[in-house]
């Protein structure tokens, strides 16, 4: 017999999690369906084990603040990371279990396939819903047909494993910014990196300053960035993996221990979207703002409704609340553009809105200003000579519509930016706003006022 539910998720990450609390919180009767641990990608295998071990490689990179004031760690144990790392996320796995039975929602370990509209088969059970959400996440693409199938050739997966650092490493850096820290924390301990990318620079879609000072940072920590740079085949050698490249349009070749891919899709094409008349080979399923695919009664949040540069844990849980409220009867939307784009680098990335060509593209009188973080107190003590602040602004009435840094807080300072664009704040709100000195915050002030043509500490 059907067991029927208001709602039903599959997808146990922090879309699903969401979606599913928040359905349950306006008293809907919710199902959340997951096969495997929960937590989601984000979780168990990207940004919280990676960044656990960013934190760990901050203190090993060759140019470490902490060397310029005479403190030296060499010593490092990757066991013990990952140990400390595994009991890290068994805790939180954990937590999301309280939280979902806390809120009553019931937890299928189960692989979740569309039925038909409403119903879900789990096995050999079908439970049915007036509602379900899709928050399934991503995978790994597979490799093209020219990358030989080879134990030298592996994803992300592979470090969260594995007990001994390959030596020279190339990673494949074709969307997203995920495989930025993954080079960052493989040189820290001691590998020959090399990142390749087939734009002409890294982060095509920020702003120039911001490409251009994470590059610089990467550089200085001796990465080797490769732009305009394909994979045409591979080949084993007794000395390593030789990876045949075009760059520039010219043909050379790397010998690497590991060739690492970082490209992910949607994880759509084994949960029966043809039974409700979706198409399960798209890259992602289109949404509109209130989280609702082309089916009705169903929606998509997280991974499942986004490209690769837009896998972002906090996305998908924002998407979740809204699917899981409109599932309800409310009516939210989610706000695209008042979702940050962050990478957890070392300095950080933070960008939030309108870029300056996004901007003049909208019509905007567009008027910019900048802070470099090597003047900011803070910064000089930390050594942070590639970091910025950019502020892009309507010059006609000074609305803040996009805020860009590059800083070793940079994830913490941009929830502040993004207060004032969701407020509709302008520069000269901004520029009198007497942020905590000595902070690497208060150069977003300093951004401001250099917009405005009256900066007080820039030189």
């Amino acid at each position: 017999m059907d067991s029927h539910y208001d709602v039903i998720v599959i997808g146990g990450g922090p879309g699903g999690v969401a979606a599913a609390v928040r359905a349950s919180q306006l008293g809907g009767k919710v199902a959340l369906v997951e096969p495997h641990a929960l937590g989601g990608f984000c979780m168990n295998r990207g940004c919280v084990p990676f960044v656990h071990m960013m934190e760990a490689a901050k203190h090993l990179f060759p140019l470490s603040p902490a060397k310029l004031m005479g403190i030296e760690c060499k010593k490092k144990n990757l066991l013990t990371l990952q140990k400390r790392q595994d009991e890290l996320i068994s805790f939180m796995r954990m937590g999301i279990e309280g939280i979902l039975k806390k809120n009553r929602v019931e937890l299928f370990n189960n692989h979740g396939r569309l039925h038909g509209p409403g119903r879900v088969k789990l096995n050999g059970q079908v439970i049915s819903a007036s509602k379900v959400i899709i928050a399934t996440g991503a995978q790994w693409v597979p490799m093209d047909m020219a990358i030989k199938e080879s134990p030298r050739v592996v994803t992300s997966d592979f470090l969260l494993s594995h007990h001994e650092i390959p030596k020279r490493c190339l990673i494949m850096g074709e969307h997203g910014a995920h495989f930025l820290k993954i080079a960052q924390i493989l040189i820290s301990f001691g590998s020959d990196v090399s990142i390749l990318t087939p734009y002409s620079s890294l982060l095509p879609y920020e702003d120039k300053p911001i490409r251009n000072r994470i590059t610089k940072a990467l550089e200085r920590q001796g990465i080797k960035i490769l732009t305009n740079t394909q994979v045409i085949s591979t080949k084993e050698k007794k000395t390593g993996l030789q990876v045949d490249l075009n760059s520039d349009g010219k043909d050379t070749s790397i010998q690497v221990d590991m060739l690492i891919s970082s490209r992910r899709r949607s994880m759509l094409q084994s949960i029966g979207l043809e039974t409700v008349g979706l198409d399960p080979d798209v890259e992602f399923l289109s949404t509109n703002q209130r989280m609702e695919c082309e089916a009705e009664g169903i929606y998509a949040v997280g991974d499942a409704a986004a490209p690769q540069e837009r896998h972002y844990s906090h996305l998908a849980s924002a998407g979740g609340v809204v699917a899981g409220e409109n599932a309800m009867g409310m009516n939210s939307v989610l706000e695209e553009r008042l979702v940050p784009r962050v990478t957890f680098t070392s300095p950080q990335i933070a960008c939030v809105g309108l870029t300056k060509r996004q901007a003049k593209e909208k019509g905007y009188d567009v008027v910019v200003g900048t802070a470099p973080i090597s003047m900011n107190p803070l910064g000089m003590i930390k050594d942070q000579q590639e970091g910025i602040v950019e502020v892009v602004a309507d010059k006609r009435c000074g609305e803040i519509l996009g805020v860009h840094i590059v800083a070793e807080a940079a994830a913490e300072m941009i929830g502040l930016a993004l207060a004032f664009i969701q407020l509709e704040g302008t520069l000269e709100e901004l520029a009198r706003t007497p942020l905590p000195h000595p902070t690497l915050a208060e150069s977003i002030s300093e951004a401001a006022r250099d917009a405005l043509g009256r900066p007080l500490f820039i030189t």
